[in-house]
């Protein structure tokens, strides 16, 4: 077979291939979106900036109402907020049916709330580990569930995106550890997605994850605050001098990447994970030593 006719086998199909605007066009999809500040207020924006229209939900009204405001000044048209508490089961049927009941059939499901307090292994109870592991773990579980469960009666596919964390691989806070709960519960997260995945695949359904590394949200600066109390500025000293982990200056760096898996760009994708943490745990060379580059510090 002869080169041409070679090429002409792959670049015939250039002529259907779909538009990237097309396939980052959330127009007329409906997502769920579990929290209201941080990291999930950021994904209910850039859905909604896609043209999807999404139900939010969590536990503060209080805050739920002003993300509807700040929502509202940035024109983001078609959101709805629902107190809830990711926690009871009851709860997560409860948001995917507003959902349905406002907006129709559920297309994207993104459980992003989360909480996590640091806490030292030999001081850990009981009721600390349940809250941690009920949110961030059996709360994505059976939000995920009753998504899905919305997307295979209407029989058009969809996409869901489970939010993990660096603390998956054991790397939190550097030097000081003290996150074991949030360790289990995000690690569990990366294998219940796995076994999603490979049942969900057959409803035309993606199910993929994100792990974000470090960030500056409303929760993160509470969860230290309370530590500090515990602790002390001891460990306010040591939390801010001894970790040297990359930290996002807002949430949308993650946000971006979470929203682009709840796009067409997915289609190909199960069981993923996919971690945006500014190559936290790579060494980078802070130094241009090349001695022939103009610019470098020896040329």
């Amino acid at each position: 077979m002869d080169k041409e006719t070679l090429f002409y086998m792959s670049a015939d199909a250039l002529e259907d291939v779909e538009p990237m605007t097309d396939l980052m066009d959330l127009s007329g999809k409906v997502a769920v979106v579990s929290g209201s500040v941080g990291l999930a207020l950021f994904v209910v924006n850039r859905l909604a900036e896609l043209g999807a229209k999404v139900v939010f939900g969590a536990r503060s009204q209080e805050w739920g109402d002003l993300a509807m405001e700040a929502l509202e000044d940035l024109e983001r048209e078609n959101v709805a907020f629902k107190a809830f508490d990711t926690r009871k089961i009851e709860d997560c049927q409860a948001l995917v049916d507003f959902a349905e009941e406002t907006f129709g059939p559920v297309d994207i499901c993104v459980p992003v709330a989360a909480t996590w307090q640091a806490r030292a292994f030999l001081d850990m109870d009981e009721e600390l580990y349940d809250d941690v592991v009920d949110t961030d773990m059996k709360g994505q579980y059976f939000l995920v569930q009753a998504c899905a469960r919305s997307m295979v009666k209407a029989k058009h596919g969809g996409k869901i995106v489970t939010i993990a964390s660096v603390a998956y691989r054991g790397e939190d806070m550097t030097k000081l550890a003290m996150m074991t709960h949030y360790n289990a519960a995000k690690a569990g997260v990366i294998g219940m997605t796995r076994g999603i995945a490979k049942e969900l695949k057959q409803y035309g359904i993606n199910v993929n994850c994100v792990a974000p590394g470090a960030m500056v949200t409303p929760g993160a600066i509470a969860n230290c605050l309370e530590t500090t109390e515990r602790y002390g500025q001891e460990w306010q000293h040591d939390q801010m001098s001894l970790s040297d982990a990359p930290v996002a200056s807002t949430p949308d760096m993650m946000a971006r990447v979470i929203v682009t898996m709840c796009t067409g760009v997915s289609d190909f994708m199960y069981g993923r994970v996919i971690d945006v943490d500014g190559g936290a745990g790579l060494s980078f060379q802070e130094k241009p030593w090349s001695y022939t580059m103009e610019g470098g510090l020896h040329a």
